[in-house]
């Protein structure tokens, strides 16, 4: 079980992780230097491509995500998250990424 059952990641429009916390290291179980570059598909169970389309369409039109969702750990563990996407803008208000909180349900 992670130590710390929170996590943030920042992703950029193209689904790669350009940022990710220690809590994200807790988690998820990969470092830094692992998966900084890597789409955030790794996250999420195989077949979760609509869910994805999903999260980053409605983050991106409507400012946010947030559901209950099943997640997966680097050796491949599934668990329950309730996960937080808002888009990120610049300082014109464009959108240029995507920052996610997951937020793990024990017990």
């Amino acid at each position: 079980m992670a130590k710390d059952a929170v996590s943030g990641i920042v992703a950029n429009l193209r689904g790669e992780v350009i940022a990710y916390g220690k809590g994200a290291e807790n988690v998820f179980g990969y470092s830094q230097k692992e998966i900084i570059g890597k789409n955030v598909a790794v996250f999420h169970p195989k077949g979760s491509g609509k869910t994805l389309e999903r999260l980053f369409r409605t983050a991106m039109e409507k400012g946010v995500f947030e559901e209950r969702l099943t997640l997966v750990r680097k050796g491949g563990q599934k668990f329950q998250a309730i996960l937080k996407v808002t888009a990120v803008r610049n300082g014109k208000g464009e959108i240029t990424g995507l920052a996610g909180l997951t937020r793990e349900i024990r017990g």
